[in-house]
């Protein structure tokens, strides 16, 4: 039976790919496999490439900005900065924002930080990721060559002109030292184009900053000129992959590679067709990528700033080139994704919940705010956009000065009013709570409209004045032990419930899922006492009994959220309700199905009944290993033990559960259908059936 299932899923991902991608997909293979991608064009000759770019690169200059930001910087703020670029002189270079990795000094660019392992340097590209069972994640590798430490050495030297010389020294072997170490088409290095884009924006950002600041770069750029063709060289005769495979964040820095290579290297043959060529992308994608309502095409919040960087740099060249008006396609999407964004966003400290594959991308380091912290490219969308600032002055000003020039910040101030508010074409809804807005519920309900994402319908992310206090677990790692990449893609580890012990959609390769599920908003309505949103998926009704997961969640005014889940169908089904807490002890109260989250802000108590009021009794754990379960990733590479409620039922359908949130002590009282919730400061009612009414 397993072999004829496997045989039936294949089938599906045929389906699914259809003829054209199926055909393309098996001659990608086949090249890379029988070693016909190693007979790739050689690169044409480079002797004298011009370096005329130098004098229009699109950065503000450093000392006008400095003077505009340090009262918006703190002391300590620039001092970690140059904390992190005087560790990065020393090999050691701050990954994914977050935590340290050691790659030697010089700079071992084939080295895994994490265990010291190293990838072949003279394996060509194709065949250069066939270590990844020895060496893990390549991602570990790539993120010290995607040079974060250029915008760390650069802005510390403009911040701190007395290390200028240091950080130019360091910053200018590294990147020698990398020319030097992979030749083209060597290495892992040259086997994703997107990252060669990232490098070479990184690398042409600290060139305008240390010439800003009175250093000589003729040099040096002259050989990142040299590089520059080899990428637009490689990735015309590779981005083929990105189009047909990869058609997310990918394809949209591949396209923005093309059109960066022909704005510095108008000299070379190929600069119109690689011009045209990255433009037409960059305005197709635009369409393709950003949904009509504002949502990404990777279902991820963090994926979705990534794209938002892309083109804001993109539109800062065609500026440079004497372009006043942003293509009305980039702006479309660039503000969709604005609004979208902002709406989901938590005020105070500026974090989204942690939707979908967070793989730690921030192309750009230009801001001392953490890495979670969306303020920092907001504003700057804005004032792109729309020239006004969405926040007061601050440290999040500082992408926008290096963009757009530090007078930008002088735009006058509109703050956003956030409100409740549900996203249709995607599927998103943000839920919120009278006029504190740091208190939401973040629904994912719509239909699957490509492959990308993660396996979380109907998740709930709960924010409490400020705290993430029930959260999406994130990503972790991509490519190292499979245990911790399928545990937090798949539905189990997120806020929604499982059927039967099965995923919604099957997890069928590392990052493919088949048998995308249906689902439908029912009802979302806002009025001034609650909002209240139903709605339902069919992942699990391909399955024996049709099963249907349907859910309600009212948000109270006061924060006081009612979560009904309901599963309908046929027969006798196992039902696996989750609930995973932010990083806050706790105490767990597993005979009655409840935890409690002690959070800066006061207790915060998950508590989950039957139908009739009565505690249904589950498990709470914290950080366990095997299997995985209680884990959260808001950073790559690094993952904390968060609290885990589950409750299981086995029952004739309708399976159903009833889960309130909010301010501990809660009491729970249930007559007839009337449901009562009193918290230590309110009291709040509701009727079952008008609860889990769609309409």
């Amino acid at each position: 039976m397993e072999r004829l299932q496997r045989v039936r899923d294949q089938v599906e991902e045929l389906r699914e790919l259809g003829l054209s991608g199926t055909a393309f997909r098996a001659a990608w293979e086949l090249r890379l496999r029988t070693g016909l991608a190693r007979r790739s064009p050689a690169l044409p000759p480079d002797p004298e490439p011009s370096t005329r770019w130098r004098e229009r690169l699109p950065w503000a200059p450093p000392g006008p900005l400095v003077v505009t930001m340090a009262p918006r910087v703190s002391i300590e703020a620039v001092e970690a900065l140059r904390g992190h670029a005087r560790h990065a002189a020393r090999g050691v270079i701050r990954c994914f924002g977050r935590w340290d990795g050691e790659y030697g000094q010089p700079l071992d660019w084939h080295r895994n930080p994490t265990n010291g392992q190293r990838w072949n340097p003279s394996a060509h590209w194709s065949e250069a990721l066939r270590d990844g069972d020895r060496v893990g994640d390549v991602k570990l590798t790539w993120e010290a060559a995607r040079f974060p430490q250029a915008f760390h050495l650069a802005r510390a030297a403009a911040f701190s002109p007395v290390e200028r010389d240091a950080f130019w020294t360091a910053f200018s072997s590294q990147v020698r030292g990398f020319l030097g170490d992979n030749p083209y088409p060597l290495g892992v290095h040259w086997f994703s184009n997107q990252e060669a884009t990232i490098r070479l924006n990184a690398w042409l950002f600290a060139l305008s900053t240390f010439a800003g600041l009175g250093v000589d770069t003729a040099s040096l750029c002259e050989e990142v000129s040299r590089y520059a063709a080899a990428v637009g060289h490689h990735t015309e005769h590779e981005i083929a992959y990105a189009e047909r495979a990869v058609y997310n964040n990918h394809l949209i820095a591949e396209a923005l590679g093309l059109f960066l290579v022909a704005w510095m290297r108008p000299d070379r043959p190929e600069s119109r067709r690689w011009r045209r060529r990255g433009l037409s992308l960059l305005d197709e994608q635009a369409t393709r990528q950003v949904y009509p309502d504002g949502g990404y095409i990777n279902l991820s919040h963090n994926y979705h700033r990534v794209i938002a960087q892309d083109y804001l740099l993109a539109w800062r060249l065609l500026r440079a080139d004497g372009y006043s008006d942003m293509p009305s396609s980039w702006r479309r999407a660039l503000t969709t994704s604005l609004d979208f964004l902002v709406a989901h966003q938590n005020p105070s400290d500026g974090r989204l919940p942690n939707q979908g594959a967070n793989d730690g991308s921030l192309p750009r380091v230009l801001s001392t705010c953490d890495f979670s912290d969306f303020r920092p490219t907001l504003q700057a969308l804005s004032l792109g956009l729309r020239g006004e600032r969405l926040y007061p002055a601050g440290p999040w000003d500082e992408e926008s000065a290096w963009l757009l020039g530090p007078d930008a910040l002088e735009a006058p101030l509109r703050e956003p009013s956030r409100r409740s508010v549900a996203f249709r074409h995607t599927g998103y809804s943000v839920l919120r709570s009278g006029d504190d807005q740091g208190t939401f519920a973040a629904l994912r309900c719509g239909s699957v409209l490509d492959r990308f994402g993660q396996i979380d319908m109907l998740h709930l992310d709960a924010w409490w004045r400020g705290e993430n206090v029930l959260v999406d677990g994130g990503t972790y790692l991509y490519n190292d032990q499979p245990q911790w990449h399928d545990h937090f893609m798949r539905t189990e580890s997120h806020n929604t419930v499982t059927v039967d012990g099965r995923d919604q959609m099957l997890h069928f390769r590392r990052f493919k899922f088949l048998y995308p599920t249906k689902s439908r908003l029912e009802r979302f309505e806002s009025t001034p006492g609650y909002t209240h949103a139903v709605g339902e998926h069919s992942g699990y009704a391909r399955h024996e009994g049709g099963c249907i997961h349907h859910r309600s969640v009212r948000l109270f005014e006061d924060g006081t959220t009612v979560v009904i889940d309901r599963i309908t169908g046929t027969g006798e089904h196992s039902a696996r309700l989750h609930w995973l807490g932010g990083p806050y002890p706790h105490t767990g109260d597993p005979a009655r199905g409840a935890m409690t989250l002690h959070t800066p802000k006061g207790d915060y108590g998950v508590a989950v009944f039957d139908r009739a009021g009565a505690p249904l009794a589950g498990t709470v754990v914290r950080g366990q290993s095997d299997p995985p379960r209680g884990w959260m990733s808001r950073y790559y590479g690094e993952r904390e033990d968060v609290p885990s409620l589950a409750v299981e039922q086995r029952a004739k359908c309708p399976v159903e559960f009833v889960t309130v949130l909010g301010e501990g002590p809660m009491e729970v009282t249930v007559e007839g259908g009337r449901w009562t919730v009193r918290t230590p400061k309110s009291t709040q009612s509701f009727d079952w059936q008008e609860a889990i009414e769609p309409v």
